[in-house]
Formats: structure tokens, sequence, C-alpha cells
């Protein structure tokens, strides 16, 4: 039963999971406003133009498509008609300074101790997917009940969610290099493998069975496809309109002017949220709780312009580190950049030539980075920080690189702060260490104020595009209920 329609609701941020909301809310009847900071909306699905050559600056990696169609569906329009998906094969390429390597494909996850791991994953996919991904917490209950689901338990003991993703890593591989690789998933979610439930070995399961894919153009294209059924369904969207509070009748913008609505979405960081903009007696006290949890990392992220086509490197990359623990101990409890991180190249003019001018390429380089712009002096540290990485990927894995460098830029994690609202630049919101953490999100809709509900990774069921989206749908579906 629809008991939206007729509402008025505001959405604050207009962000990937801010967008879904809005127009599942216009779809539902509502009368829908997008207040967004920023000069432009689509959150962190933003993109960099310069010299010929264009890079996504958020995500790169599109999986679990049919989330995107759900959404499509819902709102009565044809995904092909927007936007264009193209299937990515390897899904990415690993390697290692000592020279093993190995392309994520079919033929990878059917080898025996893959094709086992997948088996098991599977299981706890079913199992997880209807009862954790696509449930708020206060639904849980019934739908992990259902006899059907109960065959799926006998997958439980080997990704216990009381042992972490790295045992898990040894319980499946044998080898020291396969290991890093399945422990990998747990930074999908800024998190420490030695930390993160082993149940996250779901996210391989899910790459696999649903594939990688680049959206044509860039993943930009997905924000401009929202925002054109966004203009065409009637929803208003304004762009530098900052929120300066959120109350329970409404938000009052940085210039004073007060909107009033029935219904109110937060795009963005929950804990941000509850530190500065909602005016309720006990919102320091719920930010106070929020802030103890260690907080996700964030990611540094360099841009370069390279001349000439390295025929060693595929679409996705990643250049392992030679000692992971090290990593993350550095930037976890040193709190401080990793002296020899492991780098990811996503370079989508593999996949989309126009994305470079013609015989150069366009590296994204992602390297993961401590949540901290309080210590951290990232407007000084970045220069050397963004060479050292250049350096470790020349020095060990693509020699000359420095001197093909025609374009050079980077971005922090104090950028992620100030442009997307990230407290200390952390990514994911609360790091995925322990089951609380990991499956006790801060809730989608908020304890204070009834009408306030949150969408995007920091809430509820996480980070990542397909969650976000799930997020947004979520959401809907609680306000619906409680309308």
């Amino acid at each position: 039963m629809n008991r939206l329609s007729g509402k008025s609701a505001v959405v604050v941020g207009g962000g990937i999971g801010g967008l879904a909301a809005a127009l599942r809310l216009r779809r539902a009847g509502c009368r829908v406003i997008v207040l967004e900071k920023n000069a432009s909306a689509g959150g962190k699905v933003a993109e960099r133009m310069t010299k010929g050559f264009r890079w996504d600056l958020g995500p790169s990696l599109f999986t679990m498509p049919q989330i995107l169609d759900r959404l499509f569906v819902a709102l009565g329009e044809k995904r092909e008609e927007y936007i264009t998906l193209e299937p990515l094969s390897p899904t990415c390429r690993y390697r290692w300074a000592d020279g093993y390597h190995f392309d994520e494909n079919e033929f990878f996850w059917a080898r025996p101790d893959s094709a086992r791991l997948l088996r098991h994953a599977e299981g706890l996919y079913k199992l997880s997917a209807p009862a954790f991904l696509e449930s708020d917490p206060s639904e849980i209950g019934t739908k992990i009940l259902n006899p059907a689901l109960l065959p799926l338990l006998r997958y439980l003991p080997a990704m216990s969610p009381f042992q972490s993703l790295a045992a898990a890593s040894r319980h499946f591989y044998s080898d020291p290099h396969l290991q890093q690789f399945l422990q990998r998933f747990a930074t999908y979610n800024g998190s420490d493998p030695e930390l993160t439930p082993a149940t996250f070995a779901v996210i391989p399961y899910v790459q696999a069975r649903f594939g990688g894919w680049y959206i044509r153009g860039g993943i930009r294209r997905l924000a401009e496809a929202l925002l054109q059924i966004a203009e065409k369904h009637g929803v208003e969207i304004q762009t530098s309109a900052e929120v300066r509070s959120i109350d329970a009748h409404g938000v009052t913008l940085a210039t004073g002017k007060k909107i009033f609505a029935d219904l109110i979405f937060h795009n963005g960081d929950v804990l941000g949220a509850y530190q500065k903009l909602i005016r309720h007696d006990r919102a320091s006290g719920i930010a106070a709780k929020m802030a103890k949890p260690q907080r996700a990392i964030s990611g540094f992220v360099v841009l370069l312009g390279v001349k000439g086509k390295d025929p060693s490197l595929a679409h996705h990359n990643i250049f392992f580190s030679d000692n992971y623990r090290l990593e993350f101990q550095q930037m976890f409890r040193e709190n401080r950049p990793a002296e020899n991180p492991t780098i990811y190249l996503c370079l989508s003019a593999r996949t989309d030539p126009a994305s470079a001018p013609p015989d150069h390429d366009n590296y994204f380089l992602l390297v993961n980075a401590p949540a901290n712009t309080t210590s951290i002096d990232w407007a000084r540290e970045s220069p050397q920080y963004a060479d050292q990485i250049i350096r470790i990927l020349e020095e060990k894995f693509l020699p000359g690189l420095q001197t093909r460098v025609v374009h050079k830029e980077w971005i922090s994690p104090a950028d992620f702060e100030s442009r997307d609202g990230a407290v200390d630049g952390s990514l994911y919101g609360w790091a995925s260490h322990g089951m609380k953490h990991s499956f006790l999100r801060p809730p989608i809709r908020s304890p204070v104020l009834p009408n306030l509900y949150f969408v995007g990774g920091t809430t509820h069921p996480g980070g990542g595009l397909p969650l976000v989206l799930l997020s947004a749908e979520i959401a809907v579906r609680l306000a619906n209920r409680s309308a």
C-alpha cells in the first residue's frame, strides 16, 4: 500500500543514494526537493577531464547490475535507454613484486580451491542477501527464520562470523598470494582483513557470480542518467545549496532559508549529520557514541596522464604490497600512510579509448589511506606521497613509468572530507571490525527524528554502489510503512 502520495520530502545530498531515494519518493507521489551543497550533484560519482584525459574520481567498478535494473523498473524506465553496461574480462589483474600474477576470470574461479570458496560463499549469499542486504535490521527476524533458508546453514562453519576474513583465506587457499587476494576484499568497505568477519567472503562470490562491469563513457554517466530521469519526473534539484541544520520540521539552509517537509532523507556521513546538522537534545550523545568505533580507511588517489600504452595492463589492476599486515598496521594502529601500499590502477582507456588522447593512457591510482585529517597535513604530505606511489610502481612493476608521465594530480582524504562531508575522510563510516559494527551499522531510520532517514555508504547495508542503491530502496520502504 502506498502511503506516501501527497507528502513532501527533502533529500539532503545529491549523491547516488540521494538521487535514488528522491526518484523512488517521487514515483510514490511525493513532492521532492534535493539539496546538494556542491556545484553539481552525483556525490563521489564524479569525473575529471583535462588535456584530453578523463578519469572517474570515485567508484570505478560496477557490480550487481540487477540492483540498478530494479531501480529503473521501479521508475518505469528502461536502463538500456540511459546507460550501457559493458562486461569486463578479466575483472581484475593481480601482480606481485616476485613475479606471481593471475587474472580474475572464469578460469581462475574454476580452480578447485576457488570453486570450493564459491560453493560456500554462494550458500552464505543466498542466506544473507534477503535477510541482511535487502532488509533493514528491524525486518531481519522474519526473513532469517524462513524455513527455506535452513539448509543453507551448513555453509556457516567455513564462513563463521566469529573468525576473520584473513583466517578464512588460510582455510580456502594454501598459497600466500591467493590468501592475500581473498583478504583484499575487506578493503571494499575500508577494513582490516584480520579484523573483518569471514562472512565478507561473499564479496568475491558476488563479483564472480554477477561479473564486473564498466558503464560506457564512465561511471559518471550513472549520475547523469539519474539526474535526467529526475528532471523528467519532476524532482527539484538545487545545487550550491548547503544545509546548516535538520529538525523534525525540515531543514535550514546556510542562507537561513527554512524548507519544511514531512520526510527528510540524508545522503551523507551519518556521524557528520549527528555532529553538525541534527537539532535534537540527544543528537550530541548519539554522535559521541557513534564516534567510538574505528573508522574505515580513506583513500589517496593519483591521476596520471601517461604517454604510451603498456600491454601488460588490464582495465583493473592490483599491485600487492610485500607485507599486507604491516600495511594495515600502519594505517589503523599507527594512523599514518602505509610506506609500501598495495596499489590499485584503473585504466578505463583499455575499454573506452576516448578516455585518453591517442597513444596515451589514463591511470587512476588508488591506495588505502588512514582516515586522518587531524594529525596529517595532507596539503603538505600529498606531493611526496604521490611521487612515492609512482616510484613504487616504477621500481617493482612498471619500468620507465616516471619518464612517460605527462600529467599528474591527486585527491587526498582531506579532499574527500571537504567535498563529500566524510568525517576524517573515511569513505565508509565504521570499519567492519567484528560482528556488531559489520552487521549493525548506524540505522537507516533516525531514533530521535522519526521522519529522518539515512541513505548512502555509512548506513545499512554498507558501502559500494549496489548497497547504496539498496539503502535508498529500504529507506523509502520504511518511510512508506511508517507514514
